[in-house]
């Protein structure tokens, strides 16, 4: 079982957007990745170090904030569920960038991640079409400093989830052609910046600051 960290709410952090109810299910689900994330790295001898969460918040609340509020709370359910099964999604993830044949064994999960990606692709190069300088710099959908592929990446962030989750993602990247541009939109509005042409001037002349990757 995951252990809890003692990062809650009621730390209110500025960094933490508390404004309605979706943000807080967005937190709790944040909050339960952490966990996780914390458990690969003492597998690996090392700790998290706590200053480390804004920048795992920043990005998985971005991710996170494309998806309807229906398709959060059943991703929210499969990250209970693991927590009280042993799974861990983190490790998962992981394992599915080194090695792209751990698929799930689950026919119907694999059928839904292969309807799911092409549409996430075409949605990614769409953005990248438009701004190029912050494709290559985010980190939304590769956090590995370029090393790996964004479409390894975004099936790494599928693997672990629920054929009944899967289904509301595909919904819901089918219902928004826009999807990876929303999830950058929110992700540059962390560092105060309010539209993503501006984002853009700034990450072309190397000023945006570039979200670690390490723990993502």
């Amino acid at each position: 079982m995951a252990r809890k960290t003692d990062i809650t709410l009621e730390h209110q952090r500025e960094f933490i957007r508390g404004d309605s109810l979706r943000d807080g299910i967005i937190y709790e689900i944040v909050e339960l990745e952490w966990n996780m994330m914390q458990e690969v790295r003492e597998a690996q001898g090392t700790r998290l170090d706590e200053s480390e969460f804004e920048s795992f918040y920043q990005v998985r609340y971005s991710q996170h904030s494309a998806m309807n509020s229906d398709t959060l709370g059943l991703y929210k359910g499969d990250l209970s569920v693991a927590t009280h099964t042993g799974r861990n999604f983190m490790a998962e993830k992981y394992a599915y960038m080194k090695d792209q044949t751990a698929l799930p064994a689950d026919p119907m999960i694999q059928s839904l991640i292969q309807q799911i990606l092409p549409m996430m692709m075409e949605s990614q190069n769409k953005f990248a079409a438009e701004f190029p300088a912050l494709a290559s710099l985010g980190r939304a959908f590769d956090p590995m400093e370029n090393l790996v592929p964004v479409e390894v990446y975004i099936t790494s962030e599928l693997v672990f989830r629920s054929d009944t989750t899967l289904q509301m993602i595909l919904r819901d990247v089918r219902l928004n052609p826009d999807y990876i541009r929303d999830i950058y939109e929110v992700f540059v509005s962390f560092f105060g910046q309010d539209s993503l042409q501006k984002a853009e001037v700034l990450a072309a002349s190397r000023q945006m600051k570039p979200c670690r990757g390490a723990t993502l």
